[in-house]
């Protein structure tokens, strides 16, 4: 498929049959090292059949031969697995159900997953740490509704951002996905002990839920992909920004732009912001996949098999592509480029207006805040605004022409800005990653 390579990532492979396959070979040796060691399965059994895969006997053509017989992917392990354990062969896959052994394996799959999206979340929290701080005085016009409103800096901006992939990193740490091996309804009964699954859980690293049916609660996974949803809106929003402010009526960022790279195969001028319209568009795809993990939450009595189908899409889906626009949205951080001298072109396009919640408040001690508003409104769309506040009786009265000239220079009025971003890098960013990735790339 033209989406499994386009948008290919080291995630891809975590869902291929062949990694499933060594998953389930490594969930049934657990239980048959458990077994044994809870005195259920005779000493052997456990090194017969890890010798059988160790061996690569034990193949996916095979398994995925009788699969074809059974219709039924994992009898179709257990018996290639049987097939080259001639002594203990009949242990394997004891006392457990199918569930058993698939939510072990998915419950390693998303642990991978989450391993390397924190990884990659890490790593952006990184540049945007880097860009935060060395634009922490870089005043530029905030933007609400659109429109322009009162200065922030771009480093103010940057560390916005900053904090909502801290968020979202918090998301993904608490998004762990447990497993079971309580048999057939959760009661432990083919087995009358939870001891084996103790065993199994600490041999791969995992924890049990407390309590299950045949399945873990389908709220772990929808939780898990409500994560991956916070990630993919974070990152749109960043996306967004970027566009927005690569416009040509704006310009002040830039993605970066290969000596080789096409804009548009028409007009030769064009450096579309591509990368931050594709990560923009596969959010979309990311975020789409929590509606349907959230129906498999009610699955009937101890389970049916409504759920299986369609983990079988989201997952995979949501978890490739959510570390694919991670990792490209990092490359283009990387890469991105300030264009100071169109910041502060836009900075001063107001013509002071930007600055009217400032002189308004200086007026309200004399005029009152409401006059003074009033006051501002109705100069605010005057051909030469600081002429104009210069010639109002009431404004006059209450500010010296060099005073009023003071309240409009956009970079004094900053408010808190510089010293909020220093606190958000100090609790939200990352260590050492201003001194290992330089001053960041600047357009000048």
């Amino acid at each position: 498929m033209d989406f499994a390579s386009r948008y290919e990532t080291p995630l891809n492979a975590v869902w291929g049959r062949a990694h499933k396959l060594e998953l389930e070979h490594r969930v049934e040796l657990a239980l048959l090292g458990a077994l044994e060691a809870e005195g259920l399965a005779p000493a052997g059994a456990h090194a017969e059949a890890a010798a059988a895969v160790a061996s690569g006997a034990v193949t996916l053509a095979r398994t995925l031969e009788i699969e074809k017989e059974t219709h039924h992917d994992i009898m179709a392990v257990v018996k290639a697995l049987t097939e080259q354990c001639p002594v203990h062969g009949g242990y394997v896959h004891f006392g457990a159900t199918s569930q058993d052994v698939n939510d072990t394996v998915l419950a390693l799959q998303v642990g991978e997953c989450r391993a390397a999206l924190l990884d990659a979340v890490r790593a952006l929290r990184a540049q945007l740490t880097r860009l935060a701080t060395a634009h922490r005085d870089t005043v530029t016009i905030g933007r609400t509704h659109g429109q322009h409103a009162i200065p922030i800096t771009m480093g103010f901006k940057f560390a916005n951002y900053l904090y909502e992939f801290s968020v979202v990193e918090a998301f993904l740490e608490r998004a762990a996905v447990p497993a079971k091996f309580s048999g057939a309804v959760g009661t432990f009964a083919s087995v009358g002990t939870d001891a084996v699954q103790g065993r199994i859980m600490a041999a791969l690293g995992l924890a049990a839920a407390p309590i299950s049916t045949q399945v873990v609660s389908r709220l772990h996974l929808a939780d898990f992909l409500f994560a991956l949803s916070a990630l993919a809106a974070a990152l749109e929003r960043l996306g967004k920004e970027i566009r927005n402010l690569q416009r040509s009526e704006i310009n002040e960022l830039s993605e970066g732009f290969a000596p080789g790279q096409v804009g548009s195969s028409t007009m030769p001028q064009k450096r579309n912001p591509h990368k931050s319209e594709r990560v923009c568009g596969l959010a979309r795809i990311v975020r789409a996949q929590l509606a349907p993990a959230l129906e498999t939450v009610s699955l009937e009595h101890e389970r049916d098999l409504t759920n299986s189908s369609t983990e079988r899409v989201t997952l995979p889906a949501a978890t490739c592509l959510a570390h694919y626009i991670t990792t490209e949205m990092v490359a283009i951080l990387a890469k991105l480029a300030v264009d100071e001298r169109a910041v502060a072109a836009n900075l001063h396009a107001g013509g002071g207006r930007q600055l009217s919640e400032r002189v308004m408040l200086a007026l309200a001690a004399k005029l009152g805040r409401q006059p003074a508003h009033e006051v501002l409104k109705g100069l605010a769309n005057a051909p030469d605004f600081p002429a104009a506040l210069k010639g109002h009786a009431a404004v006059a009265a209450a500010l010296t022409p060099a005073e009023i000239d003071a309240l409009l220079t956009p970079e004094t009025y900053v408010g808190l800005a510089p010293a909020v971003v220093d606190r958000v890098v100090k609790s939200h960013g990352v260590p050492g990653a201003v001194a290992a990735a330089g001053a960041g790339a600047r357009k000048e």
